[in-house]
């Protein structure tokens, strides 16, 4: 498994998740707040991952 396939994995991802949530992470370039961040990646992580599984790290 490539490293961009790791990163992408939902555990990852739902770990990273968790881990911004328990940081009370601030809003960055994006202006999202850590609370919108479940809901954008509901709907969003699929979307993110197949734009990302093709670039190398």
């Amino acid at each position: 498994m490539r490293l961009i396939e790791v990163i992408l994995d939902d555990k990852n991802l739902n770990e990273a998740v968790k881990r911004v949530k328990r940081n009370k992470g601030v809003a960055g370039v994006d202006k999202m707040i850590v609370y919108e961040i479940d809901t954008y990646f509901q709907n969003n992580k699929e979307r993110i991952k197949k734009g990302n599984i093709g670039k190398e790290i």
